[in-house]
């Protein structure tokens, strides 16, 4: 029997291993002069106009994106661009339920963060989400005012209510009387307006420790908005009353070292909804037929009539001295106006729109309009800058910077990050 041949085709491939491997060098294991040779010079005035080069077309570049998107680059939304894609926050905060069964647009404000009352509680929310403050309300009509950090919450028609500040309300009191309004500066000082036996209405003036001030009686008035001056010297008070069938209104200045009024205007037949200082000598009166601001320094009223056209909303800036009115063309809410007026009582622009502005809040230059689930925001003198989908029953907004805002929700409180 023949023996099989064995081992030629395997020593042949081993062979072939071991040549190919014998060809290949690492450059690892060159000696050091040898690969140094190898590389390639370039010369540093060469290396010098490639950079320049380069520096050119990034600059070019630079400037075409920037001059294409000059409408974006706000630090504001270069600031959300960096925080929400770059480091990924997500404001996981948002949407934040609402503490109690709703809450109405007047007790929705926003001074520096949110801050609410609702039929059960005091929130104040941080710009993230996180619930800074909560306190619980037991009055049956709660309504909220705020100037800085300090706030006052009192039980309207009844005779509670609470001082204190953005995080913490830690004064509560009772009056003997019921209460028609009250408020606060930003020193703590605040005033309360009750009803009064032989008057129609009472002024108490407290400072931030407490103690009594001042205190008016109105014979004539029920003093329905009042605004306390930031020194705490002084006030505007707004009072209504029934004359021939009709309303008549008033606004009284008050200096608190005086026992009697140093001032007093007629409003007309204006229901007096809000008034506020724009400044430490400036007025803002919000009523139902015209708008006043008020000069207390040289007496000078200054009237903005709506020409029969319906106020549907506003909005009072004092950081800007500003506000702003929203009033339909149509009468039925629909076809808005919005008219920007400064301190002087100017009408500084007007923009005809066709929304029906269901809530409006002005910063700085900045407008944003709700209307049907949607928030448009506008520059003061008109421009549409964008718009945002704000969710289902959305029901006031409040601008936290000229690019975000926070919105009033049926159940929850929501915010936008982008107007596009």
């Amino acid at each position: 029997m023949k023996k099989k041949k064995s081992g030629k085709y395997s020593d042949r491939k081993t062979d072939k291993k071991r040549r190919r491997k014998r060809e290949v060098i690492s450059y690892e294991d060159m000696p050091l002069e040898e690969y140094d040779d190898d590389r390639t010079e370039i010369s540093k005035p060469a290396v010098k106009r490639i950079l320049i080069f380069a520096g050119i077309i990034l600059v070019l570049g630079l400037i075409t994106f920037a001059v294409a998107n000059r409408d974006s680059l706000t630090p504001e939304r270069i600031g959300n661009w960096f925080k929400y894609d770059v480091l990924g926050s997500k404001d996981t905060g948002f949407p934040v339920d609402i503490q109690g069964s709703g809450i109405t647009q007047g007790n929705f404000l926003y001074n520096g963060n949110i801050s609410y009352v609702s039929d059960t509680a005091f929130v104040t929310l941080s710009n993230d989400g996180n619930e800074m403050a909560y306190s619980q309300i037991t009055f049956a009509e709660p309504v909220i005012a705020a100037s800085g950090d300090k706030v006052i919450v009192y039980n309207l028609g009844g005779t509670g209510f609470t001082v204190g500040n953005q995080t913490e309300l830690s004064n509560t009191k009772d009056t003997k009387e019921d209460i028609f309004t009250a408020d606060i500066n930003s020193k703590g000082y605040y005033c309360v307006v009750t009803k009064a036996d032989g008057y129609l209405s009472k002024l108490y003036v407290y400072n931030n420790f407490n103690e009594k001030l001042y205190a008016y009686s109105f014979s004539d008035y029920y003093v329905t908005a009042v605004a306390l001056n930031n020194d705490g010297k002084s006030c505007v008070a707004c009072g209504l009353t029934g004359k021939d069938g009709s309303i008549s209104s008033v606004a009284y200045v008050l200096d608190f070292a005086k026992e009697e009024p140093i001032a007093t205007f007629s409003l007309d037949d204006n229901t007096i909804y809000d008034v506020e200082y724009l400044d430490g000598g400036t007025v803002c009166i919000i009523g139902s037929q015209a708008s006043f601001t008020l000069d207390i320094g040289s007496s000078n009223l200054n009237q903005i009539d709506y020409n029969q056209m319906k106020l549907t909303s506003f909005d009072i800036n004092t950081d800007t001295a500003s506000f702003v009115l929203s009033l339909s063309r149509s009468g039925d809410g629909r076809k808005c106006s919005l008219e920007y007026i400064n301190k002087s009582g100017e009408i500084v622009n007007v923009n005809d729109t066709e929304l029906s502005c269901e809530s409006i809040s002005l910063y700085k230059n900045r407008l944003a309009v709700l209307q049907n689930n949607t928030c448009y925001l506008f520059d003061t003198d008109g421009t549409k800058i964008g718009k945002a989908k704000t969710g289902n029953g959305s029901l006031a907004v409040k601008l936290d910077s000229p690019s975000t805002a926070y919105i009033l929700g049926i159940n929850e409180i929501r915010k936008i990050i982008e107007f596009k």
